[in-house]
């Protein structure tokens, strides 16, 4: 089961907590549905609930539901979304099939003018908290994946963006694996996203410190508007079951900064907080 909570660097060691009893999951395979591929690490979540889960290289899936009774909701980066009823669910479908989509992002175009490096996020290593999260027993699939915490950002003119960095404070795991995701700033929340490119950082084991991707051969570029960057759990890998979990370096803020959310389709918190992550880039 998923834990998350905030801690004070003084802190050493929390409790974990046990893993709920759930039934038999249900498990299946994300498609292309126009070329039959499997969908790499696509994402399941029933609306407005903290249930959900994220799909391997190859699609497949094990989805954790108490009951068959939720809409259940299937997208990807740079596909469509599928809505699959709770009847089809109960009938035995297994096997989602999504149709790509063109970009959302619209191109700034910033070539031919005079610009210089600058940054755009918080760049500091050390927070007044930490954020964390894990999750403890024997499964391999962590209950949780989809988790995703992120912020609130403003370029001050239109930008190219180089490089994205997040900062990781602790890291039990051999392996982790997170999508960056952008989305537009509509109404007080994150909205409609806007990559149609899978932008994907992996951390090593027992990583810490600053984690980069190159952005560069993405060609990712931001108008002077708001908009949600943020890191989605993706998956995770760890020999032995015990003390799994991570964290990201906060500060506390006088804005709604920071947003996160339990999976794909659950509901947004916003707090006034802002996490160790930041892009370099190219600007006016």
């Amino acid at each position: 089961m998923l834990f998350r909570f905030l801690a004070s660097f003084a802190l050493s060691t929390l409790p974990l907590l046990g893993a709920a009893q759930t039934p038999p999951p249900l498990e299946g395979q994300v498609l292309n549905a126009r070329t039959g591929q499997p969908v790499p690490f696509a994402t399941l979540g029933v609306p407005r609930r903290g249930l959900g889960t994220v799909a391997d290289e190859q699609g497949r899936y094990v989805l954790r539901l108490p009951a068959l009774i939720d809409t259940l909701i299937v997208t990807s980066v740079g596909f469509g979304r599928e809505v699959v009823p709770p009847a089809a669910l109960a009938a035995g479908q297994r096997v989602f099939r999504l149709t790509p989509q063109e970009q959302t992002l619209q191109n700034v175009n910033i070539a031919h003018r005079p610009v210089h490096p600058a940054t755009l996020g918080r760049s500091k290593e050390k927070g007044d908290l930490r954020w964390m999260a894990g999750s403890s027993g024997q499964e391999v699939v962590d209950t949780e994946w989809g988790w995703e915490l992120g912020a609130v950002l403003t370029p001050a003119a239109p930008a190219l963006l180089e490089e994205f960095h997040v900062f990781f404070f602790d890291n039990t795991y051999d392996n982790l694996r997170f999508r960056l995701n952008l989305y537009a700033w509509e109404n007080g929340r994150p909205g409609r996203p806007l990559l149609s490119q899978d932008v994907q950082l992996t951390v090593v084991r027992w990583q810490k410190g600053w984690v980069t991707v190159d952005l560069r051969p993405y060609a990712i570029s931001l108008p002077a508007q708001p908009v949600v960057a943020t890191v989605q759990w993706l998956q995770s890998e760890k020999t032995r079951p015990e003390n799994k979990y991570f964290s990201i370096p906060v500060k506390r803020e006088a804005k709604q900064i920071m947003v996160e959310r339990e999976n794909s389709q659950a509901l947004w918190t916003i707090h006034p907080l802002q996490p160790s992550l930041y892009f370099s880039l190219l600007t006016e």
